[in-house]
C-alpha cells in the first residue's frame, strides 16, 4: 500500500455501504501501522493514529445527541420518518464499525507505545555549555546512529511550548567517541554568542527522522520546561 494511503480519517467510518469492506479496508491499513512500527518507524503513523483516535472518542461521546438530531427541512411527517430511518441506518454502520475499530486502535498503539518508551528511556540529556535557565535558544547534538553522523541542531521555544528545530550542521562519528568539550568548543567558534549547548545521547540505531529526532524533541522539551 502506498504509504500516501495509509491515513486513517474519518472518512473511513462515513458513508458506509458495505460494512465488511470498510473492515477489510482498515485491517490493511492497520497492518500497514504495525509494519512501520515492526521496522520502527514511529512518526507520523503514531501521531496519526493518537488523532484519529481522539476525534472518534469524541464522537461516541456524541452517540446518542448526533441520533437525535432535529430535522427542519419542510417535507412531510412520512417523509421525515423515511428520511431518519435512512439516515439512522446510516449512522449506526458507522458506529458499528467506530465500535470494532477501537479494539485494533488500542493493540497498534500500545505497539507503537512501547518504542516511543523505549526511545524516550534511551535518550540521556546533558548540558555541554554554560548552565543557563534562560534556555528558550541554543542547541543541541543528536546522534544518527544508523548514518554515523552527529547532528548538531539550534533550536528555539515560545510560550506555547513549542520547539523549532533546524539542523545546522553534522560532524561523522569515528570510531573514537569525540569529547563532549571538543564538540562544544567547535561549536562555540561558529556561535560565540550563544553557548547553551545540550547532548542528547543514544545508542539506538533506529530511523533518525521518524523516530529518533521526533522522540528526542519532545522529551528534550519536557527537559526544558523543567529546568526554565
Amino acid at each position: 500500500m502506498d504509504n500516501k494511503l495509509i491515513d486513517i480519517t474519518i472518512k473511513d467510518f462515513t458513508g458506509i455501504n458495505d460494512l465488511e469492506s470498510s473492515k477489510y479496508l482498515l485491517l490493511n491499513k492497520f497492518k500497514f501501522c504495525e509494519k512501520e512500527f515492526n521496522e520502527t518507524r514511529l512518526y507520523p503513523t503514531y501521531q496519526m493514529l493518537i488523532n484519529i483516535y481522539m476525534q472518534l472518542g469524541d464522537i461516541m461521546k456524541n452517540h446518542n445527541r448526533i441520533f437525535n438530531k432535529e430535522y427542519t427541512d419542510a417535507i412531510s411527517e412520512e417523509e421525515m420518518d423515511e428520511k431518519m430511518m435512512l439516515i439512522n441506518d446510516e449512522l449506526e454502520k458507522s458506529f458499528d464499525l467506530m465500535h470494532w475499530a477501537f479494539a485494533h486502535f488500542n493493540r497498534v498503539m500500545e505497539q507503537g507505545k512501547a518504542i516511543y518508551d523505549f526511545v524516550d528511556e534511551s535518550i540521556k540529556i546533558e548540558s555541554i555549555g554554560i548552565m543557563s535557565k534562560h534556555n528558550t535558544e541554543g542547541y543541541f547534538i543528536l546522534p544518527d546512529n544508523r548514518d554515523r553522523l552527529l547532528r548538531i541542531i539550534k533550536y528555539s521555544r515560545n510560550l506555547y511550548k513549542i520547539l523549532k528545530t533546524k539542523e545546522v550542521g553534522n560532524r561523522e562519528m569515528k570510531l573514537i567517541t569525540i569529547p563532549n568539550e571538543i564538540l562544544r568548543n567547535y561549536m562555540i567558534s561558529d556561535d560565540i554568542i550563544n553557548q547553551i549547548i545540550y547532548m542528547l545521547d543514544t545508542e539506538l540505531n533506529f530511523s533518525y527522522q521518524q523516530t529518533i529526532l521526533p522522540v528526542a524533541k519532545r522529551k528534550f522539551l519536557g527537559f526544558l520546561e523543567g529546568v526554565a
